[in-house]
């Protein structure tokens, strides 16, 4: 059972037939994570969210006020439990900083995702058909950030050359490029009809169910 998009897999057609990719399993988190509500107006929305282990980026999100402050976006940020919110300095009028937030309801209304590309924020991303932005830390990561590329939703940003120009450049760019849209929207139905949890219900009954009759 492979808790992924088949899509997401490279040489997928070379993945034996015992695997079932039922994609990512995700479910209502309220009750321990909250909610978050869109502001009133229509702006785009922006997340930014690192994740919960790789969330010391003062800098990081310094870059992100200087190339989102005066966007006529919302922006929400994920600083996390290890940076203080008083060292980053001014915070635009349009950014909100949290440092735990309910990131499936924001990808709901999300425009663009900028992320670590943890596995499970990027197939949260895709679920959602969220363009993203992937500044990695660690080889998987920067092996996802590659794969969003070659899919064509998504852009590769070593941190160590991550720009104020490049972020602001590469976000919009994502936001209004229709063949990305399209391709998102394809990846996105998939996922969704892979089925998730109720599908790999299936697929675990069904196994105890033969291993039973074996018996």
């Amino acid at each position: 059972m492979v808790a992924i998009a088949r899509s997401f897999q490279p040489n997928s057609e070379s993945v034996h037939p015992k695997y079932t990719f039922v994609g990512p399993c995700l479910g209502d988190r309220s009750s321990f994570q909250g909610t978050w509500e869109r502001p009133a107006d229509d702006r785009p929305v922006l997340l930014v969210s690192f994740g919960s282990a790789y969330t010391s980026e003062p800098e990081i999100y310094r870059k992100c006020f200087r190339a989102f402050g005066d966007l006529d976006w919302h922006v929400v940020i994920n600083i996390g439990k290890y940076v203080d919110p008083a060292e980053l300095g001014e915070v635009p009028s349009n950014v909100e900083l949290h440092r735990w937030l309910p990131q499936l309801e924001i990808l709901s209304h999300a425009k663009v995702f900028i992320t670590h590309c943890g596995m499970g924020g990027t197939m949260e991303g895709l679920y959602h058909g969220v363009p993203m932005i992937g500044l990695p830390m660690i080889g998987e990561q920067t092996m996802n950030a590659m794969r969003l590329v070659d899919l064509g939703v998504g852009r590769h940003v070593p941190r160590d050359e991550a720009t104020v120009e490049g972020l602001r450049a590469a976000v919009l760019e994502l936001a209004d490029d229709p063949d990305v849209a399209a391709r998102l929207a394809a990846i996105k139905a998939e996922i969704r009809e892979a089925g998730g949890t109720p599908a790999a219900a299936d697929v675990i009954e069904s196994a105890l169910e033969e291993s039973a009759q074996k018996k």
